[in-house]
């Protein structure tokens, strides 16, 4: 078992445990969220006194290669640190099916859509892995409203991920091609393609939209395994030596202090 795979595992244990209030936002299993607040996540010892006011909404989404087999379970630590930090936490479910991304689309869309008329003042979306990918689309989408995102060791390069067949192909799974096969959902999805298209992120690549790029901070370990460096390569990145994949989203983690900063900054 890998470093990778264990820390996935304890994560996992912790999380199995951990679960916050679940809201639906669609008709569909998968169309669910966990809320956790600042009250409900600290021990009843440390927990806030109730204020007036509501904190802003950090939308968390998880990683897993856009497989379905792996749900939300592994981000539930994740999300109860940041409550415990003071952010009204939604952690999202949404549906992952091969060779269907647009439901994936369309059920961030709908969440992000259900928030705001629930009053949520979202303040930033979060992302891990393909989790982080999907915030980057999220930022980069000109028809949504604009967002800050903090895409942790994400899949932003769809075409070096297929190439390199990493995730067992997963990028190929689940959008059911190839680059060359299916150039137009590419275009739509790929962070790198969106940010070429619409506004940023490496010197090579014109910029029309620089306020998208500024709305997006990307983290990425230095020793990740399951989304190598090379992802991330020409993006504004901040590297964390010595990090693994899921250090991003350990609170146990000694580069832990470096996300929730990230969050702060912005």
């Amino acid at each position: 078992m890998t470093a990778e795979d264990a820390a996935l595992d304890r994560l996992l244990d912790e999380g199995s445990t951990l679960a916050c209030p679940v809201t639906a936002y669609g008709s569909q299993p998968d169309q669910v969220y966990e809320t956790c607040t600042p009250d409900a996540a600290a021990p009843a010892s440390d927990a806030a006194a109730p204020t007036a006011s509501t904190p802003p909404t950090l939308i968390v989404v998880h990683g897993g290669y856009f497989r379905p087999a792996i749900d939300r379970t592994h981000a539930r630590p994740m999300a109860r640190a940041l409550a415990a930090a003071g952010w009204r936490v939604v952690l999202a479910e949404y549906r992952r099916v091969p060779g269907d991304p647009t439901a994936t689309t369309d059920d961030l869309t709908a969440l992000d859509t259900h928030l705001r008329e629930a009053g949520h003042e979202i303040a930033c979306w979060v992302g891990h892995s393909a989790g982080g990918a999907l915030v980057m689309w999220r930022a980069l989408h000109h028809a949504l409203p604009p967002t800050r995102a903090v895409a942790l060791a994400p899949v932003a390069d769809f075409d070096t991920a297929v190439a390199d067949h990493l995730g067992n192909d997963a990028v190929r799974d689940w959008i059911g091609a190839d680059p060359q096969q299916a150039p137009d959902l590419y275009a739509q999805l790929d962070p790198t393609r969106l940010a070429a298209a619409a506004d940023l992120a490496a010197p090579n690549l014109t910029a029309t939209n620089p306020a998208a790029a500024q709305r997006i901070t990307v983290l990425h370990g230095e020793d990740d395994a399951t989304v190598p460096l090379r992802l991330t390569q020409g993006w504004e990145r901040t590297v964390l030596p010595g990090a693994h994949h899921f250090d991003v989203i350990d609170p146990a983690s000694s580069h832990w202090p470096s996300v929730v900063a990230a969050l702060t900054q912005g």
